[in-house]
């Protein structure tokens, strides 16, 4: 069963699904083969922990159909029919439990059986029911437009000449697909500054941005967001964008679903960190806000769990601008939600941190030597912050130490980003010419801190005029 689709979706079940199935399988209204219920139960009980390829299919022959000759062909229409019905079940479980798909669904029914009175009543449960919940997004847009399609269906053949909801019908429709087009030209851009090399056709993009603005649709939620979101990517001088983008999520985020307020707030940082690189500490500010809020509201979560980079990256916020009791908080409170293979070095990474901005280099000093990170940026982080600890504690001889092997090992690290690796390897040559300099001489201070000015990309940049200007 190594490659069976049946296995891979038994596998995918939770345990009240699989309460429910056996109820399922049980009604002749939705299987009535008993070798099915057999072989679900079996399948269940005795291999829910195994991979397919364990599952050996003369075993399961055995248990399923005993005493009988075993019959390939005979297993696998019972393997056919029990993945049918699972289906069935769960393409019933969703359109049950979305109740726009099943006010919508039903409107249609009671619609094509000219059942007027059903329909009449279902179709406004169903434009009361989404006024009613909270979300404004595409979801929203797109069951609207599926409503008043319905009641465009509905008219037409009583009042063929004027069917009076097709401006209605034409709105709703523009409005789902502007919100569409504006959320996908964001994720095009978010895939495209990873992957450099991909082209994307804008299509009807420009038209849109344009339409939006013509026709004032700036008022709906959904288009707003990726409208803001987009144009604060591709126009990050003109700030009033982002600060548009970043009062709607503030204010609005219960009108998105989990998946598109987490797209937004990633948007949001992401455009803080160059105003950030730039020295802007008001977005330093507005950057650790933003952490706080997604994760506290656990927007910033997947599945009940915080990447090591948001998780490294709220700290680093917090550490900007001086949040420490809110970083040393949330590591306590958020640390069992990092993946547990990682979650001891991550902890101990980020509290090391803490310990070095506080001014405590013996504790992050201790936290620093005791783990070799898997990661290979987080080494290199944490070795970059014992050299600042080696050279502020006057430790020379373990900072020139530190610095050959840490060349070294940026040498062997081909894997690590141009960019990346270049502002370090500058960094080491900055960090290394301090041990030659002559804090005492005017001339030699004002050439190291022209040449610190003057490097470009170089990590540690205020760290290293700091210690020029400090001597």
């Amino acid at each position: 069963m190594q490659k069976s689709i049946l296995w891979e979706v038994m596998r995918s079940l939770s345990r009240k699904e699989v309460r429910e199935l056996n109820k399922w399988l049980q009604s002749p209204a939705h299987n009535q083969r008993e070798d099915v219920v057999h072989l679900f139960e079996y399948l269940h009980k005795h291999h829910s922990g195994e991979s397919g390829a364990s599952i050996e299919k003369k075993r399961v022959w055995k248990a399923v159909f005993p005493g009988e000759v075993y019959d390939d062909a005979r297993l696998r229409q019972a393997m056919f029919f029990l993945l049918k019905a699972i289906e069935e079940y769960l393409v019933f479980k969703h359109s049950t439990e979305d109740r726009a798909v099943y006010l919508s669904k039903l409107t249609q029914i009671y619609r094509s059986r000219k059942l007027d009175k059903a329909y009449r009543q279902v179709h406004r449960q169903g434009l009361d029911w989404l006024e009613e919940q909270p979300l404004r997004n595409g979801y929203y847009l797109l069951h609207r437009y599926f409503l008043e399609l319905e009641e465009y269906n509905y008219r037409l053949p009583i009042s063929q000449n004027a069917p009076v909801n097709l401006q209605e019908s034409a709105d709703a429709l523009e409005k789902w697909f502007l919100a569409e087009k504006l959320r996908i030209a964001c994720a095009m851009i978010a895939h495209r500054n990873v992957f450099q090399k991909i082209h994307y056709e804008p299509g009807l993009l420009q038209e849109s941005l344009d339409y939006v603005l013509r026709k004032d649709l700036l008022k709906e939620p959904a288009i707003a967001a990726f409208y803001y979101a987009y144009m604060a990517i591709t126009q990050p001088n003109d700030e009033q964008y982002f600060d548009r983008l970043e009062n709607l999520i503030h204010t609005q985020f219960e009108c998105f679903d989990h998946s598109e307020a987490r797209v937004l707030y990633i948007a949001a940082i992401n455009y803080c960190v160059p105003k950030i690189n730039q020295g802007n500490a008001d977005y330093a500010r507005r950057a650790f806000l933003l952490y706080r809020s997604g994760l506290e509201t656990e927007i910033l979560l997947e599945n009940g769990l915080v990447s090591r980079y948001t998780f490294g990256n709220a700290v680093g916020a917090a550490l900007r601008i001086g949040e420490y009791g809110w970083a040393e908080q949330f590591i306590e409170q958020f640390q069992h939600h990092l993946d547990e293979r990682e979650r001891k070095s991550i902890v101990n990474f980020n509290r090391s941190r803490i310990y070095y901005e506080k001014g405590d280099y013996d504790n992050a000093q201790r936290l620093l030597t005791r783990f070799e990170y898997d990661d290979m940026l987080l080494n290199i982080i944490a070795k970059t912050m014992l050299l600042k600890i080696y050279y502020e504690q006057g430790e020379f001889e373990a900072f020139e130490s530190l610095l050959e092997s840490m060349r070294i090992y940026l040498q062997r690290k081909e894997a690590l980003d141009a960019t990346r690796k270049t502002a370090y390897k500058n960094m080491l040559h900055l960090m290394r010419k301090l041990l030659s300099w002559n804090p005492y001489s005017a001339p030699q201070t004002e050439r190291l801190r022209a040449l610190i000015e003057s490097t470009h990309p170089v990590m540690e940049k205020d760290w290293l005029l700091k210690q020029v200007d400090k001597r």
